[in-house]
């Protein structure tokens, strides 16, 4: 009897043994680590000290965690307070490019700084998922030229050391939405730069541009590129790279138009990029789609000339940005299917195979009679017809339920249509020389988020 008292007990201590050692192991697994509070602690500062080593995605995410875990009800600390951080890694992440060749068929939306520097942008990234998306725009530089995330580039080259930022960890979106299987792009706004025009005096082209000939603004920029394919983007993507629309042709340097200046700025921008493996791809402002010299002398923006230095042009073909009678539609926002069309055959004839075409679609009812789902799909519809390898989608507010039930509608089209079932208006009809979009309407109708 003593015997089976003693075997019991020797396996009730094993047991206990095995349950104090796998608390242990979850523990280590967990990766809690004791941080001491030291004078001029907070929470909010220890957050951020630590952020990058959690799989917190900001630091007031990661502050309630420490709260919860360390079971505190205020935010008063102490010195000499010892704080479990739920860290899970020695370094901060590094994330790495997909590699992605330029002739996938991308169907992809654009997500503003704030969502960006929220999950929010992992949510939208898995409405995409299940409606058949794989792309994702974010911004990294915007108009008012603070960098979205934090960067040394900026006082490298300016006396803007430190600049208010949404997106706290940049390599945990990155590699956040490559876990998706998210090709992921860095949108940069080049030329027209409100921080930079006011900054720096020498860079100064107009209020909000900087001047596109200068060697320094094209170094910082080019910086600026080099720092974000580093950090393992598939794609930069270049906006406002071109003139104001001012009405002048002028560069400042002899012998050299305007299309020279950006299409010699592109081919530096074009090795970097090409060398990485990483796609360049350019937002192409709507009005040089048609071509006429008066608006590439001005803009700036000769698609002959740039495109044997992309990988990929994105037309801004919104139809809510053709003005009234536009090749002869009353209301070209009601047309979305033509105006999509035309406008890829167009950017098409000129360039050839040499570069992917994937137009941005308007995702906002701006001018429109019925916006809906069916506005959307119709420009999906127009890019594929027409020769497109895909599309992007544009909502200043990050606004995309017509857009997803849009993408679940063409995911149950049982077969693929062809353009003669559409009525497409005045198919034959060429846009008049004398009329185009508006030179000075804004990039994209809705303004900024």
């Amino acid at each position: 009897m003593a015997g089976d008292e003693m075997m019991r007990a020797g396996r009730l201590l094993a047991c206990t043994a095995a349950f104090v050692s796998l608390l242990c192991a979850g523990a280590q697994a967990r990766g809690y680590e004791t941080h001491t509070v030291r004078q001029g602690d907070s929470l909010a500062r220890i957050a951020v000290r630590y952020l990058p080593l959690t799989d917190a995605y900001t630091s007031n995410e990661l502050l309630r965690e420490i709260m919860e875990i360390n079971r505190l009800d205020s935010m008063t600390l102490r010195v000499g307070q010892e704080l479990g951080i739920p860290v899970v890694r020695k370094k901060p992440l590094k994330a790495s490019g997909l590699k992605t060749p330029k002739s996938f068929r991308s169907m992809g939306l654009y997500v503003n700084q704030g969502n960006a520097g929220t999950r929010e942008i992992f949510t939208l990234a898995d409405r995409l998922r299940k409606g058949g998306g794989n792309t994702v725009v974010f911004d990294a530089k915007e108009i008012h030229g603070s960098l979205a995330y934090r960067s040394r580039v900026p006082g490298a080259f300016t006396p803007v050391a430190s600049y208010p930022c949404g997106i706290e960890e940049i390599s945990k979106l990155i590699d956040g939405l490559h876990r998706k299987n998210i090709h992921t792009v860095a949108r940069v706004c080049v030329f027209r730069d409100i921080l930079m025009a006011k900054t720096m005096k020498e860079w100064r082209y107009s209020d909000e541009w900087v001047n596109p000939a200068s060697r320094k603004v094209q170094d910082y920029n080019l910086a600026i590129i080099r720092e974000l394919v580093g950090l393992g983007v598939d794609e930069i993507q270049l906006d406002y790279f071109r003139y104001p629309a001012d009405g002048k042709k002028t560069t400042g340097i002899p012998g050299k138009s305007r299309s020279d200046v950006l299409a010699d700025y592109l081919a530096r921008i074009h090795a970097l990029t090409s060398s990485r493996h990483v796609l360049l791809s350019l937002d192409m402002f709507g009005i040089v789609i048609w071509q006429r010299e008066e608006d590439i002398g001005v803009l700036g923006q000769d698609a002959r000339k740039i495109a044997r230095h992309l990988d990929v042009i994105s037309p801004m073909l919104y139809p809510s940005h053709f003005s009234k009678n536009f090749s002869g539609v009353k209301n070209p926002a009601d047309e979305p299917y033509f105006f999509v069309s035309r406008g890829i055959r167009r950017v098409r004839a000129i360039v050839g195979d040499r570069v992917v075409i994937r137009p941005w679609l308007q995702c906002f009812p701006m001018k429109v009679s019925r916006y809906g789902p069916a506005y959307i799909k119709a420009q999906a519809d127009a890019a594929r017809d027409s020769g497109a390898v895909g599309w992007l989608l544009w909502s200043p507010g990050n606004s995309y339920g017509e857009a997803f039930a849009a993408m679940e509608a063409i995911k149950k089209e049982p077969a693929r249509r062809r353009e003669s079932d559409f009525q497409v208006r005045k198919a034959g009809v060429s846009p008049r020389a004398g009329t185009h979009q508006g030179a000075n309407l804004p990039r994209h109708a809705q303004g900024k988020p």
